[in-house]
C-alpha cells in the first residue's frame, strides 16, 4: 500500500502513475478536501483531518525509509520542502529549550495534555499538516487530475456544508430553546442573536471556511471552466453573513485589497481598491461590526472593572480579551525562543502573566490572536520566518492574475486574523493555488513552442507566469 500511495512522490514522471496508484492517492486527496471542513466531527481531541494527516505522515515516513531516504520532491516545490523542514526543526529545538520553564497543568489529566507531551503532540500535529500540504502540492505538480479532484471535492463539500449551516440557522431561530444548545448543531445562540457555524466550533472559523470555498470555486473555474453559478454564490454569501465572522470579514478584506493592489495596471488597482473598500465597508456596517469591535476595545480598556463585575465569566477571562493582556507579557519575557509551541494553555496561569486575572485550569484556553499568539509560543524570529514562508506563494505568483493571487494570499490572511496554524484548510487552499499556477504555466508551453524560436525564448516561455 505504501508503494502505491507514494509512487507519485518517488517517480519523477506523472505517467508512471498506475490506475491503482491513482486510486489510492485520489482517496487521500478526497479525504483531505472533505475533512478540512468537518472540525466538530472529531473523536476526543482528534479531528477528522488529524486522522487523515497522521496516516499520511506515517506513510510518507515509511516510504522515505523504504526508498533509501529519498524524498523525491518535485523541483517546483523543493524550496518549500527545505524551508518548512528547517522551520520544523527549529520548533523542535525551541520546544526542548522550553522544558526548563515552569508549567501550570490543567485539571484535565489526560496523557497528552501533560507538560512536554502536550507540546510534543502539537508539534506532531503541525508536522502532519505541513506534510499534507507538501504532499498535496507535490501531487498537483505531478498530475492535474489530482488538482481537479481536490477542487471539485472541496467546492461541493463547502456548498453542502453552507446549506446545512443555513438550514440549522433557520431551525434554531424557529426553536431557540430546544436547538441552540445542541452540541453538534450547525448554528448556535449567542446572547440575543444566532450565528451559523456549520461543522466548526463557532461562527468565526466558519466564516473563514466559507471564504476559502469561494476562492477554491474561482480556482476551480480556472482549471475546469465550470462557472460558480448564481445559486451557489447566493448560498456562500448568505452563509458568510449568517456566520457573523469578524475574522472572516477581515481576512476577506486583506485578500481583496492586496489582490487589488497587485493588479497589472494602475487604473485597475485604483478601480478594484475603491470597489473593494466600498463593498467591504458597506458589509461591515450592515453586520454592525463597528459596535462589536468597540465592545472588544471597551473590555480591554476597562478590564479591571469588568473583572470585578463579572468575575470568572468565560467571555471575558479566556480567549482574545485576556490574551491581549497575557500574550505581550509572554513575548516580552521570552522574545527569542517563546514558551514552546502549543504551551499557551499550560503557561497562561503563571502569576507573572496573569496580573490580577483569575487562573483558568478547567478548560483549555487559546489566545485567538493569530500569528501574534503564535509569537508567544515560538518566539519573534521564528514567527517572522513563518510569515515569510506564508507569503512566498504570493510573492512567486502575484503576477498570475487576481484569482491565483487571492488563493495564495488566503492562508497568511487567515492565520493573521486568528485561524490556528494547525488547521489544514488554509494549507489546502495554498496547495490548490500553487497547483493552478503550475497548471497554467504548463498550458503556456505548447502555445509558445508551436512557433520556432531560439532556445533562450523557449526558456523564457517556460519560466514566464500566466497573466490570464
Amino acid at each position: 500500500m505504501t508503494h502505491t500511495v507514494f509512487n507519485l512522490i518517488a517517480d519523477r514522471s506523472p505517467r508512471a502513475v498506475t490506475a491503482q496508484h491513482s486510486l489510492t492517492a485520489v482517496s487521500f486527496v478526497i479525504l483531505l478536501a472533505i475533512s478540512s471542513g468537518l472540525i466538530r466531527l472529531g473523536v476526543s481531541f482528534l479531528q477528522p483531518e488529524d486522522f487523515v494527516l497522521l496516516g499520511l505522515l506515517l506513510l510518507c515516513i515509511t516510504k522515505w525509509i523504504y526508498s533509501g531516504f529519498s524524498a523525491g520532491v518535485s523541483p517546483q516545490i523543493r524550496y518549500l520542502f527545505r524551508a518548512y523542514s528547517f522551520f520544523l526543526v527549529g520548533l523542535v529545538l525551541m520546544g526542548l529549550l522550553a522544558i526548563r520553564l515552569t508549567f501550570y497543568p490543567l485539571d484535565d489529566t489526560s496523557f497528552l495534555k501533560q507538560p512536554i507531551l502536550f507540546s510534543a503532540s502539537k508539534l506532531l500535529q503541525l508536522a502532519a499538516v505541513v506534510c499534507g500540504f507538501l504532499w498535496l502540492t507535490n501531487s498537483f505538480a505531478k498530475d492535474k487530475t489530482f488538482l481537479r479532484v481536490a477542487l471539485d471535492t472541496y467546492w461541493w463539500t463547502g456548498i453542502v456544508t453552507c446549506i446545512y449551516a443555513i438550514a440549522c440557522y433557520v431551525l434554531v431561530n424557529l426553536h431557540p430553546s430546544e436547538l441552540s444548545d445542541v452540541d453538534m448543531f450547525g448554528a448556535y445562540g449567542v446572547e440575543d442573536y444566532v450565528r451559523a457555524r456549520g461543522f466548526f466550533n463557532e461562527g468565526g472559523p466558519f466564516g473563514i471556511y466559507v471564504l476559502s470555498v469561494l476562492i477554491v470555486g474561482f480556482l476551480r473555474r480556472r482549471v475546469t471552466g465550470h462557472r460558480l453559478g448564481v445559486a451557489c454564490l447566493a448560498v456562500l454569501f448568505l452563509a458568510f453573513v449568517l456566520s457573523g465572522s469578524k475574522a472572516g470579514f477581515f481576512a476577506a478584506a486583506g485578500v481583496i485589497l492586496i489582490s487589488a493592489l497587485s493588479a497589472a495596471s494602475t487604473k485597475e488597482r485604483i478601480f478594484y481598491t475603491i470597489l473593494a473598500a466600498a463593498s467591504l465597508s458597506g458589509l461591515g456596517m450592515w453586520l454592525d461590526f463597528d459596535e462589536q469591535l468597540q465592545g472588544y476595545v471597551d473590555s480591554y480598556v476597562n478590564f479591571d472593572e469588568e473583572i470585578a463585575a463579572r468575575g470568572r465569566d468565560y467571555h471575558l477571562v479566556i480567549g482574545r480579551v485576556s490574551a491581549f493582556h497575557i500574550v505581550p507579557k509572554m513575548i516580552a519575557t521570552h522574545p527569542l525562543t517563546g514558551i514552546g509551541f502549543g504551551n499557551y494553555p499550560l503557561m497562561r496561569n503563571d502569576p507573572n502573566y496573569l496580573d490580577g486575572l483569575p487562573a483558568i485550569t478547567e478548560v483549555q484556553d487559546l489566545p485567538g490572536l493569530g500569528l501574534v499568539g503564535v509569537a508567544a509560543e515560538i518566539g519573534v524570529p521564528a514567527t517572522l520566518w513563518l510569515i515569510v514562508l506564508l507569503f512566498i506563494p504570493y510573492r512567486r505568483n502575484r503576477q498570475t492574475g487576481l484569482v491565483v493571487t487571492s488563493g495564495a494570499l488566503f492562508q497568511p490572511m487567515a492565520h493573521i486574523f486568528g485561524m490556528q496554524i494547525t488547521f489544514f484548510l488554509p494549507w489546502f487552499v495554498t496547495a490548490c493555488a500553487l497547483g493552478v499556477s503550475f497548471y497554467e504555466r504548463q498550458q503556456c508551453v505548447p502555445r509558445r513552442t508551436d512557433v520556432s524560436s531560439a532556445p533562450s525564448d523557449l526558456s523564457a516561455a517556460v519560466d514566464a507566469p500566466s497573466l490570464r
